[in-house]
């Protein structure tokens, strides 16, 4: 009654199961085509695992910084309040609120489930009983901190109202519970001694558990008793938990209206708005300003990366396509439709893409295993990087795209056959058609253009870094070494006591070996020094807080501090004997200060001072007595940048502070000295905290390590964009060759030079090189300028940079032309002839 074999085909085709069993056919046709081009198999997969997996090893750090939800119940819902001043520069970071604006909110909102106030500027402790006095980071939080986190401790419990009556209450970070006590867990009730306080353990939180600072070593809660309660202008962040359904905007007016009616707002005379963000977003900015931004250019860069690969692929399958020609055009004869071989087309791309993923994510695991291990850069706290469940995801789902990206247009262009002229043409004598070939010209354009826009990027922030780190700081770095400390205030309580200590110090130091020369400073660029003070100038109308610039800082240092540093005094004297305790209260000016306060003026004998809080008692007037060269410092919100801030500076035995840093100068630049320099302050007072020992050129690298890790990522894939783009170039003419082997056969029988073939070979190189070069240019010249907040000393646009990576670009595709070129001079005529 009919063909037996096609009636079972017809039933099995019922079943809707027949795809699964043509799909396995097309894969394992797909496995054997591959097997018989081992080489051409090899590049492919080792080109996708190259791009997937550097796009999934970014993504995973995009997926932690910007897109996964911070490990807390309701993440979604936290936020954290800043203020700003209502005439202010947009753009100017916000500050911290004060301690009343909490209480304010915390009593009339009802926007938040729970509000409460933490700060980390003032929580550094001195740790005393467990081993050598240390300083620790506390973060002092009130008691919703936990609740309003959804945290539950490791053991132990968090604050309860009961602790609110307790001298002092802490909750232990696990790492440092691990480092101090060992993994001991009978540590809940006992007491660890901070700042002479007693302070009980009621609980150890677990080690997944992180905030902000991530150096923070334990929780103290803010006690109705605490300095911080008792001062209500105390500057305190405040973290918040909306509730559900409550947008930011509806508490923005909230908490605005809040404010505008607290008869205590704007204390120090200068207008200010809550502003509140999510907390997911803060954590960023807070560790890096410019991390948001970095990652998403990066992530970009990887996209460019795999597109470039993505066309290389494509140029190769429609290259290969064209010995398939004959094999199509026999399954076309024997009833295959183009949508069949379409098909069977995608199904080879998507097995060299999941094969290229496969091996992309074990590249992109070790990539971010080394990443965690260096740690070369901060990250927010909360979100590790790591290859997750929504990585693997994004790369499953790369995986497709990718496999559509190169595969869809060979697959088109190959089940469109003819078959009387694909099985009438030998295998060597099929050619792409026009169209086509037009095609893969546009594609190799598209590789260089993208190459060259990489290469420009990596070339600025190369460039960028190269200034920085060569720019003149005004100080020398060159064997200087910086050891902060911390005197207890409890005992050394006034101003005597600190002075008399610094000098035993400096005395004890100077005798040890190798030691040329020692000061102590409060703050030591490169970081610190961001201003913040408003100056009054003697004999001029006292500024007031609407008019005042609040750019000066102030530092006290002893009187060899310039000598160890290298700042060269430009005017006046340096400290000395004259300026005592009791002396008349004298001040060094760096130039940035003078150049500002006394543009046509000597400032030498001039009288300035720093203008105090409103309430607190009124800093004495400074006699200026020299003019020190500017140092140049880094401000955390502008990291690509050098400033020149206005500083004063007073001596260290009229105004003692508590934390200073000693520096010293090595006779060699070892860090040997310092450990017997630790040995002399022990001896004077066993109970003065000692923090790490760095040189300047340490700290200085540690301000450029986000910069820097930038630039070489970027280079890293620009490089390897450029390694793409020239296997692309040669890979069209090595098949525009072979294609055209008759052609230059016959010109070499009529007359035509090895040297002419060769230019004719280069010759369409260049052409597709130029044309990409002229694309690559307007495609960097509107990106570059996404870059502007990225680059110190060169402009988005740098004509020397584009000019440089362009020529970089030119020569790389010459040799990948050459190549070809040469092996196109080198055909016998005879055998070219014989071909067919």
């Amino acid at each position: 009654m009919g063909n037996p074999a096609l009636i079972k085909e017809d039933v099995r085709e019922i079943g809707g199961w027949a795809w699964l069993d043509r799909f396995r056919q097309d894969v394992a046709y797909a496995a054997r085509t591959f097997a018989r081009t081992p080489g051409f198999t090899t590049v492919v997969i080792l080109t996708l695992a190259l791009g997937i997996g550097a796009t999934t090893a970014m993504f995973s750090v995009v997926n932690a910084v910007l897109l996964n939800p911070l490990p807390f119940r309701n993440a979604g819902r936290l936020v954290v309040i800043w203020e700003k001043f209502v005439h202010g520069n947009p753009n100017d970071p916000p500050f911290a609120d004060a301690y009343r604006d909490f209480e304010t909110w915390k009593r009339g909102s009802q926007s938040f489930e729970r509000l409460t106030p933490a700060t980390w500027n003032a929580g550094f402790q001195i740790l005393t009983g467990a081993g050598p006095a240390r300083e620790v980071a506390a973060t002092l939080v009130g008691i919703d901190f936990f609740p309003m986190l959804g945290m539950a401790p490791e053991f132990g419990r968090t604050f309860q109202p009961d602790d609110l009556h307790a001298n002092c209450t802490v909750v232990l970070k696990h790492r440092f519970w691990m480092q101090t006590f060992a993994g001991q867990k009978n540590v809940i009730g006992k007491h660890i001694v901070l700042n002479e306080n007693a302070c009980a353990i009621v609980g150890v939180m677990p080690p997944e558990f992180a905030f902000y600072p991530d150096a923070a070593a334990m929780w103290m809660l803010i006690t109705p008793g605490s300095t911080i309660a008792r001062n209500p202008n105390a500057p305190v962040l405040v973290f918040a938990l909306l509730k559900a359904g409550v947008s930011i905007g509806r508490a923005q007016e909230e908490v605005a209206s809040l404010y505008r009616n607290s008869p205590a707002k704007d204390m120090d005379g200068m207008q200010r708005k809550p502003v509140i963000y999510p907390l997911a977003e803060q954590f960023a900015r807070l560790t890096g300003p410019t991390l948001r931004l970095s990652v998403m250019v990066l992530l970009g860069a990887v996209g460019f990366v795999l597109l470039i690969g993505c066309l290389n692929i494509a140029n190769l399958l429609l290259g290969k396509s064209v010995a398939r020609r004959k094999e199509m055009a026999l399954r076309a004869a024997l009833g295959s439709g183009r949508a069949r071989l379409a098909r069977q087309l995608l199904t080879e791309a998507l097995l060299l893409s999941v094969t290229g993923a496969a091996l992309g994510i074990l590249l992109a695991m070790g990539a971010v295993h080394y990443f965690r291990i260096l740690n070369p850069i901060a990250m927010p706290p909360g979100n590790p990087v790591t290859v997750n469940l929504p990585v693997l995801c994004f790369t499953a789902s790369l995986a497709v795209v990718t496999a559509l990206l190169f595969g869809l247009i060979p697959a088109l262009k190959g089940s469109r056959v003819d078959l009387m002229d694909a099985l009438r043409a030998s295998t060597q004598a099929a050619t792409l058609s026009l169209t086509a070939r037009t095609f893969r010209r546009v594609l190799v354009i598209t590789e260089v253009a993208l190459s060259l826009a990489l290469l420009a990027g990596a070339g600025l922030l190369i460039e960028s870094v190269e200034r920085l780190a060569s720019t003149p700081l005004g100080f020398q770095t060159d064997r200087v070494i910086t050891m902060p400390m911390t005197l207890p205030k409890w005992t050394y309580a006034t101003n005597t006591q600190r002075a008399r200590f610094y000098r035993a110090a400096l005395e004890r130091a100077a005798l040890v070996p190798d030691v040329v020369s020692t000061a102590f400073a409060s703050s030591v660029p490169p970081d610190g020094r961001s201003g913040g003070y408003a100056l009054a100038v003697g004999g001029r109308p006292e500024p007031n807080p609407t008019t005042a610039a609040f750019d000066v800082s102030q530092v006290s240092i002893c009187p060899d501090y310039f000598r160890v540093m290298g700042v060269s005094l430009e005017l006046g004297r340096v400290f000395d004997e004259r300026d005592g305790e009791k002396s008349p209260a004298a001040a060094i000016v760096n130039e940035a200060l003078a150049r500002k306060y006394f543009p046509r003026e000597n400032p030498i004998g001039k009288r300035i001072k720093i203008l105090g809080a409103p309430g607190t008692e009124p800093p004495p007037w400074l006699t200026i007595v020299g003019v020190a060269a500017n140092e140049k410092d880094q401000n955390f919100f502008r990291p690509m940048s050098w400033e020149e801030t206005p500083a004063l500076f007073v001596p260290m035995s009229q105004d003692p502070p508590s934390r200073v840093s000693l520096v010293f100068r090595a006779a060699t630049g070892s860090l040997a000295p310092a450990a017997e320099i630790q040995k002399q302050i022990a001896s004077l007072d066993q109970n003065v905290p000692i923090g790490d020992v760095q040189t300047i050129n340490e700290r200085l690298s540690r301000t450029l390590s986000y910069p820097h890790l930038r630039a070489i990522i970027l280079a890293a894939f620009a490089g390897l964009a450029l390694l793409l783009a020239a296997i692309g170039l040669y890979a069209v003419l090595s098949q525009l060759i072979a294609q055209r082997t008759q052609e230059f056969g016959i010109r070499m029988a009529l007359g035509a030079a090895r040297s002419d073939l060769l230019k004719l070979v280069i010759r369409e190189g260049m052409v597709l090189t130029f044309a990409g070069l002229a694309v690559g240019l307007m495609i960097t010249l509107s990106l570059t300028g996404l870059l502007s907040s990225l680059l110190y000393g060169v402009k988005p646009a740098d004509p020397l940079t584009l000019a440089g990576v362009s020529l970089l670009l030119f020569l790389v595709a010459l040799c990948a032309a050459y190549i070809p070129a040469r092996r196109a001079s080198r055909v016998d005529p005879m055998v070219a002839l014989r071909y067919e």
